[in-house]
């Protein structure tokens, strides 16, 4: 080969060949594509900017919408997020290269609703907030973080554990934590208040499903 007029042809071939390896895991690091945006919806950071639709989103992207903002994202193992109006999301680890390699995704929804619909696959996938964290496999579920910092977590098809987190750390009592809630069962929902545990779960109202919908709209 004429490229490897000044060294080995060994030593040129395995350069080639780390080149070519690494340029799809690079091209896959950013991990969720922005599918549609619809109202207002920022990317924050020290100049906050609006989210353009195309546009890919790695580990550290921090997302605001408005009171008619919504945001669906869908990242590369093939899960869906929508994210509804008034809502605070942050990317925290996107570990998800492709739809055949596990995963390590970590999510904190500060405030709002996000809806996801998680493809089947191996590894974790879990989004914290100020009073719970939900890890999930293969299933489609909402979490909620109202005003008072209360979670709320909605499944409906799949497998969900929820861990209830304190939100006053220094009066925590010292007796052992609760173990995760899991939900094992769909159409039901549980609420998480920062008190250190989180309700049984329970068939939700349809009027309370309606309007979550309604705040999502469809997948």
């Amino acid at each position: 080969m004429r490229i490897c007029f000044h060294v080995s042809k060994l030593a040129c071939c395995a350069a080639l060949l780390a080149l070519v390896a690494l340029s799809p895991a690079r091209a896959e690091e950013a991990g969720c594509e922005v599918l549609a945006v619809a109202g207002e919806a920022w990317l924050e950071g020290s100049t906050p900017r609006a989210l353009r639709m195309g546009e890919r989103l790695a580990a550290g992207a921090e997302l605001r919408t408005g009171a008619q903002g919504r945001v669906r994202l869908r990242c590369v193992d093939g899960s869906t997020l929508l994210l509804a109006d008034r809502s605070q999301l942050r990317l925290e680890r996107l570990q998800a290269r492709s739809a055949t390699a596990e995963r390590d995704v970590s999510l904190l929804l500060r405030l709002g609703l996000v809806g996801q619909r998680i493809a089947p696959g191996g590894g974790r996938w879990e989004v914290r907030t100020p009073t719970a964290v939900t890890a999930v496999r293969g299933t489609e579920f909402m979490v909620e973080v109202g005003a008072d910092q209360a979670t709320a977590v909605h499944v409906q098809s799949g497998e969900v554990a929820v861990e209830a987190l304190s939100s006053q750390p220094r009066t925590r009592s010292l007796r052992p934590s609760p173990p995760p809630l899991l939900m094992g069962r769909a159409a039901l929902g549980t609420r998480c208040d920062g008190s250190g545990e989180c309700s049984e779960p329970k068939p939700w109202a349809e009027q309370r499903l309606k309007e979550l919908r309604q705040r999502l709209g469809e997948f």
